[in-house]
C-alpha cells in the first residue's frame, strides 16, 4: 500500500497564509486612509432622509416631489448621479407616504379627493423627470430592464388529447365501475372526407375485467380494425399527500392518497373525433350559488364564502341507467350526473342555455383571472362554453376597462351567440351610439346597455353600446328569423329614439349589421332599427322577451304587476297590438318567459292565488309559491289558458324557466316543504321540477342542498337528449371540440384597435394597433416591423400556451416599449412589461450592459398607478417600494464602482513553492513510505 501527499494541498495551505497577511495589510491601509468614495444615502444610519411627514404635507400644499437642490451630498465633487437618485428616492418617498395616508383612520372624503390628485401629479413629475434625467454612469427607465420581454396572453395552442375526469382509483388493472353492465357508445372519425362508424359495445370484451387498461386495449382494437389513426389511452394523475385541518392550520400526513386513472383520446392530425350513444335521456343543467352568504347571522355583515355550481342531472331512466354516486361525492343527489365548483373568481351566473351541438353556454359575470385571462378592470363580462361532460371548450370576456354586467345570452340555430347586460368605463372596438357611462358630470359613472354577437368559432362579430343619459342596461336578448338581434332592458331616462314615460322604464331595441360579415371582415358596422320605450309612471322591471315571427313578447314587473305586452315589428317601427296584466304578485316576481308553439309561458313567484292567468290546474298552497302559466300568444284571454302553482305551506321562489319539447322546468329556493319532498336537505334548499301546466301534475323533481346546507339555483337549460351512458365514461356528446381561436381578441381582454408602441433605441415610437384578426404570429411580425428589425421575436409553446419572447438581435440594440393610449393599452393585457430589453454580459464578477455604454436600470413602476381603492393602494405601496428598492442597488452599484480595488485580496499566487515547503513534503513522504511498509 502507498499512501502519497498531492503537494497542491500544502501549495494552496501556503497560498491562504500569504493571503490571509495581506488582507490583514490591506485592510491596516484602509484604516489609515479612510477617505469617502461615495456620499451618504439618505436611507443610511448616517444620511439625512426629510421627514415623510413634512414631504407629504408640502405634497399635499403643491410642492413638487422631485427637488435636485434639496438633495444633500457630504462628499464635495461625487458625480451628480448621486444626487439625481436621491432627488429621486426623496419624491418616491414622498408617493409612499401619500399611500400610507390613504390607509390612515379618519381621513375624509375631501382628504382622499386632495391625496388622490397629488398622488396622480406626483406619478406623473416621476415619468417626466425619469424621461429627461442625464446620468454619467447608468441609463434610467421607468419601466422593467430585461433580458427577454415575453407574453402572457393565454393563446392556447391547438390541443390533440381529450382527458376524461378520473375513473378508478389506484391501479388501471383494477375494474372499473362506470364500465359495468350495458355500456354502449358510438365513436364517428372524419378522415379525409370519409367517415368512419365504430360501435363499441364492451359486452364484447366477454368475462374479461372491465378495467380501464382492457377497455383502452378493446377499443384500440377496433380503431385499427377501421383503418383510422385515432387511439385510445390511460392517464395518470399520481396520488397527492393527504392533508388534515388542525386548530386552523392544514397539516400534511406520511400516507399518500392513491393514484387515479382517467381515459385519454389522442386524436391523429387530420381526423376529427365525435361520440354519441344509442340510447339517450333527458338532461338538466343547472347552476346555483352554493354556501352561506351571512354565516354569523348578523345583519351588518355579508361573510360567506359563495361558490357558483354547474350541476347536470339525468331526468329520466326509461332507456338509460340512472347515475350513482361516485366515491367522495357530496351533497349527491339522485339523477345528478355530474357537479362542477368554480373558482371565487366567478361570481353571478344568470343565464345558461344549450347550443345546437349539445354544449352549454353560461354568462358569468367575474372579478378575477378566467381561464389565464386577467381582467382590465374590477368585473367583466366572460362567455363560458362547456362540453356535455362539463369540460371547458372556451372562455370569452368583454375586456371592459372598468365594470360589466352580464345579464342575458341567447344561442341562435346555427351556433352564433348573443350577450348583453351593462358595462362601465371604457369598452374599445364597440359600434357606440348616445353614452353615459366615462363621462363628466352628474350622470359620470353610469351604466350603458351592450349587446355582442359571436359566430359559431367564438369569435366577435360586432358589438353595439347605446346609452340613455341616466342609467340603462340590456336585461334580454333574442335571435330574429331575419337574422337581426332584439333587445330587451330598462332605462333611468330617454333612450335615444324614444320618449321616456316614467321612472324606470322597460324597452325594447333591434340591431342587424349594415354589411353581411364575412370571415375576411368580421366587424361590420351595425346599425340601430328601432327603440320603443314602454311602461308606467313607476319603477318598472323587464323580465322575459320572446320573438315570434315578426311580433315580440315581453313580460314586466310595473308596480309590483306582472304585465305582458305584444308588439308587431314587421312594419320596422314596433306596434303594440296587445296587452295583458296578470295581477299583483303581492311582492313576487317573474323568472322567465318563454315560447311554445302557439303559447307563450311565463314562470316566477306569487303570494297571490288569484293571478289572471287561466284555470288554475294546481293550486296555491301557501305563502308564495312558484307558478308556471300557459297563455295564446297573441295574449287573448282564452279557454285554453292553464295557470299551475308549485310549492308547500312556506315561500318557495322559482328563479328560472326552461321550455323544451313541450315540457315546462322551473328552478328555485324552496322554502318549507315541497311537493313530494317534505323535509329539508340542508338549511336553504334548492328545488328542479318538471311541472305538466295542463294538468298541473309533476312529472319529475329534486330537492337538495350545497356547501354550508345552502343551495340557490339561478338559471336552467335543458337537452331533451342530452344524458346517456357517455356521462359514466367522462366523455361528450358531438364532436370534440380541440381547436380553439387563435386570435389575440379571442383570447384575451384586448379589444379591437387596441394598441402599445415600441422603438428601437433612441429612434421613433412606432404604435403597434391590434386588430380582430391578428394572432400572436401576426403580432410578431409587426413587432419586428415597429423595431426596424432590431428585435428578435420567436413564438414558442409553454405549457400548452403560445408565448411571445422578444429580445435585441444583437449586443448593440435596445427595444423600448411603452404603453399605448390610456384608454386604449394593449400592453399590459398581452402581459409585456414597459421597459426596455437589452442585452448583458457577465463580466469581471458583475452584470454589465452588452453594448459597452453604462448600464440600465428599471424602476418598474407602472405609469397607471392610482389610490382609487385598497387594492389599487396596496398595489402602489409594492411598486413603489420596489422602485425604491432598485434606486438602492444603482447606488451599491455606483459605489462599488467608485472603490478602489483591493489588490492583494485579488492576488492570485502563482509558481513553485518554497524550499522550505518541499523539504517538509519529502520528510512527510518518507514517513509515509515507512509506514506502508
Amino acid at each position: 500500500m502507498v499512501i502519497s501527499i498531492d503537494t497542491s494541498l500544502l501549495m494552496g495551505l501556503y497560498q491562504s497564509r500569504l493571503v490571509g497577511t495581506g488582507a490583514a495589510l490591506s485592510t491596516q491601509a484602509r484604516a489609515s486612509t479612510s477617505s469617502k468614495s461615495a456620499p451618504t444615502a439618505p436611507w443610511s444610519t448616517g444620511g439625512t432622509a426629510p421627514d415623510p411627514a413634512q414631504t407629504v404635507k408640502a405634497a399635499l400644499q403643491g410642492r413638487k416631489f422631485i427637488d435636485e437642490g434639496g438633495a444633500q451630498l457630504d462628499l464635495p465633487g461625487a458625480s451628480t448621479d448621486y444626487r439625481k437618485m436621491f432627488a429621486l428616492y426623496s419624491g418616491l418617498s414622498t408617493l409612499m407616504g401619500l399611500a400610507e395616508r390613504m390607509q390612515g383612520k379618519g381621513v375624509t372624503s375631501i382628504e382622499r379627493s386632495q391625496i388622490q390628485r397629488a398622488f396622480a401629479r406626483g406619478m406623473a413629475e416621476v415619468g417626466d423627470y425619469v424621461s429627461k434625467a442625464k446620468f454619467e454612469n447608468l441609463r434610467l427607465v421607468q419601466g422593467e430592464a430585461v433580458d427577454r420581454a415575453k407574453t402572457t396572453a393565454p393563446v392556447p395552442r391547438n390541443k390533440t388529447e381529450y382527458i376524461t375526469p378520473p375513473l378508478v382509483s389506484g391501479s388501471s388493472a383494477d375494474a372499473v365501475p362506470a364500465f359495468s353492465g350495458d355500456v354502449k357508445f358510438n365513436i364517428k372519425i372524419k378522415r379525409g372526407g370519409v367517415n368512419h362508424d365504430i360501435a363499441i359495445d364492451l359486452a364484447g370484451m366477454g368475462a374479461q375485467t372491465r378495467s380501464l387498461a382492457n377497455v383502452v386495449n378493446f377499443v384500440n382494437d377496433q380503431l385499427a380494425a377501421a383503418g383510422v389513426d385515432t387511439r385510445f389511452a390511460t392517464h395518470r394523475t399520481p396520488g397527492q399527500p393527504k392533508t388534515i385541518e388542525s386548530g386552523g392550520k392544514t397539516i400534511t400526513l406520511k400516507t399518500t392518497n392513491p393514484d387515479q386513472w382517467s381515459l385519454k383520446v389522442k386524436v391523429s392530425v387530420g381526423e376529427t373525433v365525435s361520440f354519441d350513444a344509442p340510447a339517450t335521456a333527458g338532461a338538466a343543467y343547472l347552476v346555483q350559488t352554493a354556501g352561506d352568504p351571512d354565516p354569523d347571522g348578523k345583519i351588518t355583515t355579508n361573510d360567506g364564502v359563495l361558490r357558483q355550481q354547474l350541476v347536470k342531472f339525468q331526468t329520466d331512466t326509461a332507456t338509460v341507467p340512472a347515475p350513482v354516486q361516485q366515491e367522495g361525492e357530496q351533497y349527491w343527489v339522485d339523477g345528478r350526473a355530474f357537479s362542477k365548483t368554480f373558482g371565487p373568481e366567478v361570481k353571478t351566473v344568470r343565464s345558461t342555455q344549450v347550443g345546437p351541438d349539445g354544449s352549454v353556454y353560461m354568462l358569468a359575470d367575474v372579478t378575477g383571472k378566467i381561464d389565464g385571462e386577467t381582467l382590465k378592470g374590477t368585473q367583466d363580462v366572460a362567455l363560458l362554453k362547456f362540453d356535455a361532460a362539463g369540460k371547458l371548450v372556451y372562455s370569452r370576456t368583454l375586456g371592459a376597462s372598468e365594470e360589466a354586467t352580464g345579464l342575458a345570452l341567447a344561442v341562435s340555430a346555427d351556433g352564433k351567440v348573443a350577450i348583453a347586460g351593462a358595462v362601465k368605463g371604457g369598452l374599445n372596438g364597440a359600434t357606440d351610439g348616445p353614452l353615459n357611462s366615462g363621462t363628466t358630470g352628474v350622470y359620470a359613472d353610469q351604466s350603458d346597455s351592450f349587446v355582442t354577437l359571436f359566430n359559431a368559432d367564438g369569435e366577435e362579430i360586432w358589438t353595439a353600446r347605446r346609452g340613455a343619459r341616466k342609467q340603462d342596461e340590456a336585461t334580454h336578448v333574442a335571435f330574429a328569423a331575419d337574422g337581426s338581434i332584439i333587445v330587451a332592458g330598462r332605462a333611468q331616462s330617454t333612450m335615444p329614439g324614444s320618449t321616456a314615460v316614467g321612472d324606470w322604464d322597460s324597452y325594447i331595441q333591434a340591431f342587424q349589421p349594415e354589411l353581411e360579415t364575412t370571415p375576411e371582415d368580421r366587424k361590420g358596422k351595425v346599425k340601430t332599427l328601432f327603440t320603443e320605450t314602454f311602461g308606467s309612471t313607476g319603477a318598472d322591471r323587464p323580465a322575459g322577451m320572446v320573438v315570434d315571427g315578426t311580433s315580440v313578447v315581453t313580460a314586466s314587473v310595473e308596480e309590483g304587476r306582472a304585465v305582458l305586452r305584444r308588439f308587431d315589428i314587421s312594419g320596422g317601427t314596433p306596434v303594440l297590438t296587445a296587452t295583458r296584466d296578470l295581477g299583483d304578485l303581492q311582492g313576487g316576481e317573474i323568472a322567465g318567459l318563454a315560447l311554445d308553439g302557439g303559447q307563450v309561458v311565463i314562470a316566477g313567484y306569487t303570494a297571490n292565488a288569484g293571478l289572471a292567468a287561466g284555470t288554475v290546474t294546481r293550486a296555491h298552497a301557501g305563502g308564495t309559491d312558484a307558478f308556471a302559466a300557459r297563455l295564446s300568444a297573441d295574449l287573448s284571454a282564452g279557454a285554453g289558458d292553464r295557470i299551475a302553482f308549485y310549492g308547500g305551506a312556506g315561500d318557495d321562489r322559482a328563479t328560472s324557466l326552461a321550455v323544451s319539447g313541450g315540457q315546462v322546468w322551473i328552478a328555485g329556493a324552496a322554502g318549507t316543504d315541497l311537493p313530494g319532498h317534505p323535509d329539508k336537505v340542508g338549511d336553504a334548499d334548492g328545488f328542479l321540477t318538471r311541472l305538466d301546466v295542463a294538468t298541473g301534475a309533476v312529472d319529475w323533481s329534486r330537492r337538495f342542498t350545497a356547501k354550508d346546507g345552502h343551495a340557490t339555483p339561478t338559471s336552467i337549460a335543458i337537452d331533451p337528449n342530452g344524458a346517456s351512458v357517455l356521462d359514466r365514461i367522462g366523455l361528450p356528446k358531438g364532436t370534440l371540440e380541440l381547436k380553439d381561436s387563435q386570435t389575440i381578441v379571442a383570447q384575451t381582454g384586448i379589444r379591437p384597435g387596441e394598441e402599445f408602441r415600441i422603438r428601437s433605441g433612441s429612434g421613433r415610437w412606432s404604435a403597434v394597433t391590434i386588430d380582430e384578426k391578428d394572432t400572436i404570429d401576426t403580432l410578431a411580425q409587426k413587432i419586428r416591423r415597429a423595431t426596424g428589425f432590431q428585435a428578435k421575436v420567436n413564438v414558442t409553446t409553454s405549457n400548452g400556451l403560445r408565448v411571445l419572447s422578444v429580445t435585441p438581435s444583437n449586443d448593440r440594440s435596445v427595444i423600448e416599449f411603452s404603453a399605448g393610449k390610456a384608454d386604449k393599452d394593449a400592453l399590459a393585457q398581452l402581459g409585456i412589461p414597459e421597459g426596455v430589453v437589452r442585452a448583458t454580459d457577465f463580466r469581471d464578477g458583475k452584470t454589465v450592459a452588452a453594448d459597452g455604454k453604462p448600464m440600465i436600470y428599471g424602476l418598474s413602476l407602472d405609469t397607471d398607478l392610482n389610490l382609487d381603492n385598497a387594492t389599487e393602494i396596496s398595489h402602489a405601496l409594492a411598486d413603489v417600494a420596489k422602485a425604491q428598492g432598485v434606486i438602492r442597488q444603482i447606488y451599491r452599484d455606483l459605489v462599488r464602482g467608485a472603490t478602489p480595488e483591493d489588490p492583494l485580496a485579488k492576488a492570485q499566487i502563482t509558481g513553485t513553492a518554497p524550499k522550505y515547503l518541499t523539504d517538509q513534503i519529502a520528510n512527510y513522504q518518507a514517513a509515509l513510505a515507512r509506514l506502508g511498509g
